[in-house]
């Protein structure tokens, strides 16, 4: 019994007879080979023929003459072998007739996969890689919409601020993932003769200032940056709406690209801080220790940061705004500047002349 269950484990459950017929097979000098990467053969003949039968691609199976140990053949199998392999030949060419035909692009079967209800078309497109026809690529251009990738990287719950299809090239964390997105990469605005290649330039709006269409110094990306930029969305505005978040990092980087202010995140937000309660923004001058409590709020604030310094997330009706209130207080200074919009308690202004007017 040991050996019968030993013999089944090691012949896939075949049966006796099934294994002398597959031994009669090579004694007559006949076995399957296999072209490609089709899974192998069954050594038994019963289930090597529900196999072909069943099996998809099981016309890559074919019957060829093997040598046997002396590597000669008798008369009879040499023109068995003969028969069989001008019969291999005519249907290797019909198979080359048949792939050629299915090789040739058919532009419209690839349009209506792509817009039926039962294919994901980004998902879809993947399937057809950079070295493929160039019939097949030009579709895949026609038909890739820009707003494929508006959402990659964006924590959702930001989601309904995001008014940008393309992110800041030197944002890593919302490049697109698809190979088919027209992208430059972090080297092309680093390395290439243009410095503003790929990089995200604010719209400009009548009554906006030249220095709006600057994009921000790389050195913005980088953590200690993003770190000031974050902080100073907490203190300043952690009890306020999304859009009232967003709007004061706006502020912010509207800053460091004005030339009237430093040039880098931290120095803005921490510009005059050794002056009590005559900083530019309170909470680095008040007197109080900048500890971070919330940590969710911050996590929340970190994510609104990047989302805004690449361009994700930038509200039109906080424009070029350099300054702004909360609503509970009147300073002298908003009287020289022109009011943009209410968000929340805080009141938004840009400058007449683009600085301190």
């Amino acid at each position: 019994m040991a050996i019968l269950c030993a013999s089944w484990l090691t012949f896939g459950f075949a049966s006796p007879t099934a294994i002398q017929d597959m031994r009669s097979e090579l004694a007559s000098g006949t076995v399957l080979k296999i072209h490609g990467s089709v899974p192998g053969g069954d050594a038994c003949s019963h289930l090597r023929t529900l196999r072909l039968g069943t099996a998809p691609g099981s016309d890559r199976f074919v019957i060829a003459p093997v040598a046997s140990r002396s590597s000669d053949f008798s008369d009879s199998a040499s023109k068995e072998g003969s028969i069989q392999s001008q019969t291999i030949a005519s249907g290797k060419m019909a198979r080359l007739s048949g792939n050629s035909a299915r090789d040739t692009f058919d532009g419209t079967r690839l349009v209506t996969a792509l817009l039926s209800n039962r294919l994901d078309a980004p998902n879809g497109l993947r399937g057809f890689l950079p070295e493929a026809a160039p019939d097949v690529l030009n579709a895949v251009a026609m038909l890739h919409r820009a707003d494929s990738h508006r959402l990659e990287g964006v924590p959702p719950v930001l989601a309904d601020l995001v008014n940008n299809d393309r992110a800041d090239v030197l944002a890593t964390a919302y490049a697109p993932s698809d190979p088919f997105h027209a992208s430059s990469t972090p080297f092309d605005a680093l390395l290439g003769g243009r410095d503003d290649v790929g990089r995200f330039v604010p719209p400009m709006a009548e009554g906006d200032h030249s220095w709006m269409r600057v994009p921000l110094p790389p050195m913005v990306f980088a953590g200690a940056e993003q770190k000031c930029l974050a902080t100073g969305i907490y203190f300043e505005a952690r009890g306020e709406e999304l859009r009232g978040q967003a709007a004061v990092a706006q502020v912010i980087l509207n800053r460091v690209r004005n030339p009237a202010y430093p040039d880098t995140i931290c120095d803005v937000v921490y510009q005059n801080q050794h002056m009590l309660n005559r900083c530019q923004f309170s909470f680095a001058c008040d007197g109080i220790p900048d500890v971070i409590t919330d940590r969710r709020a911050y996590r929340l604030a970190k994510d609104v940061a990047m989302a805004v310094t690449a361009g994700k997330i930038f509200l039109p009706e906080v424009a070029s705004s350099t300054h702004y209130n909360a609503t509970y207080v009147h300073p002298k200074w908003a009287q020289s500047m022109e009011r943009m919009t209410e968000i929340g308690t805080h009141i938004f202004y840009r400058t007449f002349g683009g600085g301190w007017s």
